[in-house]
């Protein structure tokens, strides 16, 4: 015991929740988690295989660790890719899967004893774990493993497999220990919260009525759910997100504009269906933050097909785009298609980049002028600055010194297409009054309902 770990923490909030969970296990235990590869005994890399390009800059970066330092590699691509790709590189000695928990602990005392660790179906993940948290006012709760769909594309559910539902008093327990820790923002996460609860009795519903009721000063950010569930859910996910607890924000993924690729991509849901949802949503909360994304370049995207993921932008006018340029994830049937190429693929994200850049600019004109209350929770790029969310969760740099963790009042003064900039007006506020304007404000989000 007392040997030290660099961890190397990469993908979804999913995957960098159990990374979290991982260091607070080896810290339970005695181990030393350092900053940097030079002052460790082993490295611990916790890695994510969504795309393409994300394998590639793990596996570079696998492959620059030094080679007097024992590796543990953990997370979803050693099951995408195969053990014995990840066995070749460096120093390889441990090999485990994702939602790993307290298996992390067997592979790191194994690697560190000159043995060899291969297990790839530990599990041993839950959110009541000892967690060493990336920031200290933000806990990524994870709602479940896994999914209900099949889509072409995406290699993450080889790696995940099918839904497996944590429980509403875990998830509940483990919200209220962070609070009183210091907590005040928490990420509800999974592969598709929206069919939280479909294999156990429960719903996604229930979950956010149960956290809903909970005490404390904290705000809920309600993290991805594909379409074809909230469908299911719609009216119980609206008056959710009306409720204090959460912030005015939602994440749907759309994927593409045109239903034929959606079809393709085994979506399971129509452009009209995603809008539906959409249209609900800003008729209940006019300023709701809506965050989407879209895969450019699918193996049957013609241009007719790109050219209404274009116009299905321009209409939703979304405040967050995710643009993912399409590669093939090894063992998808979109694999097996014949693939677009590059250069076409390549024009039709600068494309909708160009479009994406124009909207998100008049979209944060709009909000030059605001003032309410925010809460800062994290460090901004820019030494000396603080990034705040209001609760429509719009990024709003301060240059000003902050306390993370700390609501204050905030003017925005100007705006960049991606984020706003903030002027503080009051930051000394106490608990009593961040509550009252946080049900002020709440209210007024909703009053156009």
């Amino acid at each position: 015991m007392g040997s030290r770990i660099f961890l190397l923490n990469y993908g979804c909030a999913v995957n960098r929740a159990e990374g979290e969970a991982m260091a607070g296990v080896l810290a339970s235990r005695g181990f030393t988690l350092v900053d940097n590869e030079d002052e460790a005994d082993l490295v611990l890399v916790n890695t994510c295989g969504v795309k393409t390009p994300t394998e590639n800059k793990i596996l570079h970066r696998l492959k620059t660790i030094r080679r007097d330092r024992n590796i543990v590699v953990a997370g979803c691509l050693p099951k995408i890719i195969g053990v014995d790709r990840i066995l070749e590189i460096g120093n390889v000695k441990g090999v485990i899967g994702p939602a790993a928990g307290e298996e992390v602990l067997k592979a790191v005392q194994t690697v560190l004893n000159g043995g060899r660790y291969v297990r790839l179906d530990g599990g041993g993940f839950n959110n009541l774990l000892p967690c060493l948290r990336e920031n200290s006012v933000i806990r990524k709760i994870v709602i479940s493993q896994g999914c209900a769909g099949a889509c072409s594309y995406c290699a993450t559910r080889f790696a995940r497999g099918r839904l497996r539902s944590y429980s509403i008093e875990e998830i509940v327990k483990a919200i209220g220990r962070s609070v009183e820790e210091g907590v005040r923002e928490v990420w509800l996460s999974s592969q598709d919260n929206s069919v939280y609860g479909m294999d156990n009795g429960s719903s996604i519903v229930e979950l956010l009525e149960k956290i809903a009721n909970m005490d404390g000063l904290f705000l809920v950010r309600i993290g991805m759910m594909n379409p074809r569930g909230v469908l299911k859910h719609l009216d119980g996910i609206v008056e959710a997100l009306r409720n204090k607890r959460f912030f005015k924000f939602i994440h749907i993924p759309l994927q593409s504009g045109s239903n034929r690729v959606l079809e393709d991509m085994n979506r399971g849901y129509s452009v009209e269906d995603f809008m539906k949802i959409i249209l609900r949503l800003r008729r209940e909360m006019p300023r709701i933050s809506v965050e989407t994304d879209l895969i450019v370049g699918y193996p049957t995207e013609s241009m007719e097909d790109f050219e209404k993921t274009l116009e299905a932008v321009k209409i939703l006018k979304p405040d967050f785009l995710n643009i993912s340029k399409f590669y093939a994830r090894p063992g998808t049937s979109a694999s097996k298609l014949p693939q677009l190429p590059t250069r076409i693929v390549a024009e039709r994200s600068r494309m909708l980049s160009r479009l994406a850049l124009e909207v998100k600019e008049k979209l944060s004109a709009s909000w030059v002028g605001w003032e309410g209350l925010a809460l800062v929770d994290e460090r901004g790029v820019i030494p000396g600055s603080f990034i705040a969310r209001n609760i429509f969760y719009k990024p709003i740099v301060i240059r000003q010194n902050l306390e993370i963790g700390s609501f204050i009042r905030v003017r925005v003064a100007s705006h960049k297409p991606n984020f706003l900039v903030g002027e503080v007006v009051d930051k000394h506020l106490d608990e009593a009054e961040a509550i009252r304007l946080l049900e002020e404000e709440n209210r007024a989000s909703v009053s156009l309902a």
